[in-house]
């Protein structure tokens, strides 16, 4: 499949080299595509693709806060490198759609405005903790989008002109109130429910869907394709990691019923599997392990991080794959049967693991020659 993929992008990626226009839309494609560590021109147009299928108002704010991130690091000289890679992008993507998902969307001048600065600014964040942690050799992985919301989110909550949606709703818990664990489409609902085949291929697929705030079957399926289409490895993690977020939920936390089945247990366990499990660490049994590790712990650490934010109504976004894999990369020195992949390697699963091969082949080669 990849020598395939190679064949199909080779015109692509010559003309995008030769013609600006067709390199600024290579470049927007592969920074969508980043969202999930894909830097895949097509994988990008599908995610797009599933994103406007589940709602076009979705999609025009993620294309706004994509071109605001992208056009300021063109505009600041960031490395054309890393912004033709997308990494410029992605983070802009997540805060258009959220910022849209979160406010009331009545597209007044005041929301678009606002979409714009928090494109603008988590470019800046990227750049800042990029640096940061560079230091590490670590990524800043989705926490420039996660500080920009948040912050975009605080500040709305004091604005006239930007009206908070029902979302957004500051509660304390109640520690001995009922849980319904009964996976289901709404509380109200109880028609169907149960952990049935129906039921847990709805929330296998919205796992994924929801790491673009998409809750929806089919938007979910075209992301698994997607990511298909770049690794199969990464896809493999993906659909793992809905699935151990969906089972740690429904299993060790008895989580709601309701919140499994439309994906918020799954979408950042999805990409704590896909970072640990072949991006960022060379991909054996060793290191899938660790990487389903990362999946629960990114998991529970949803449910806590959610109880925290949940006075001030502000919700968890990504933070908890953030935290997670934070911790499970920055450990790496520690343990030495995991291979960690430098920054600046960093590929397809694929590609990563055939120039490990490639290494340990130069490596045994003079080996065998004395």
């Amino acid at each position: 499949m990849e020598g395939r993929m190679v064949n199909v992008l080779a015109p692509w990626n010559h003309l995008s080299q030769e013609n600006v226009v067709v390199g600024f839309v290579d470049t927007l494609l592969r920074g969508t595509g980043q969202v999930m560590f894909q830097n895949n021109p097509i994988t990008g147009l599908l995610f797009l693709i599933g994103i406007f299928y589940n709602s076009y108002q979705f999609g025009i704010a993620a294309v706004i806060g994509l071109l605001a991130s992208t056009l300021t690091a063109m505009l600041l000289g960031a490395d054309r490198n890393l912004i033709r890679a997308g990494l410029f992008g992605f983070n802009g993507v997540l805060v258009g759609i959220a910022l849209a998902f979160f406010l009331r969307l009545d597209w007044s001048p005041s929301l678009i405005v606002y979409i714009i600065l928090g494109g603008v600014f988590s470019a800046v964040v990227f750049a800042a903790l990029a640096n940061f942690f560079s230091t590490w050799d670590t990524p800043a992985l989705t926490a420039p989008f996660v500080l920009t919301a948040w912050l975009l989110l605080f500040a709305a909550l004091l604005s006239t002109h930007l009206l908070i949606g029902n979302l957004i709703n500051p509660a304390l818990l109640k520690p001995n109130a009922a849980i319904l664990t009964v996976l289901r489409p709404s509380p109200l609902n109880t028609i169907g429910g149960g952990a049935t085949v129906v039921n847990l291929l709805q929330a296998f697929f919205r796992g994924v869907g929801e790491v673009f705030f998409q809750n929806n079957l089919v938007t979910g399926i075209i992301f698994l394709i997607a990511i298909l289409v770049n690794s199969r490895i990464s896809a493999l993690f993906a659909a793992l990691g809905s699935i151990v977020g969906m089972l740690t939920a429904l299993l060790l936390l008895g989580a709601d019923g309701n919140a499994v089945y439309n994906g918020l247990y799954g979408f950042n366990a999805v990409l704590c599997g896909i970072a640990v499990g072949g991006v960022f660490y060379v991909i054996n049994w060793k290191s899938g392990i660790y990487a389903v590790l990362c999946m629960i712990v990114g998991t529970v650490v949803f449910a806590s991080l959610s109880t925290l934010l949940s006075p001030l109504g502000m919700p968890a976004l990504t933070a908890p794959f953030v935290l997670a894999t934070w911790l499970f990369l920055l450990s790496k020195a520690a343990f030495h049967v995991l291979q960690p992949v430098p920054l600046a390697e960093v590929a397809a699963p694929e590609q990563i693991l055939r120039a490990q091969h490639e290494k340990e082949r130069a490596v045994a080669g003079p080996e065998l020659a004395t």
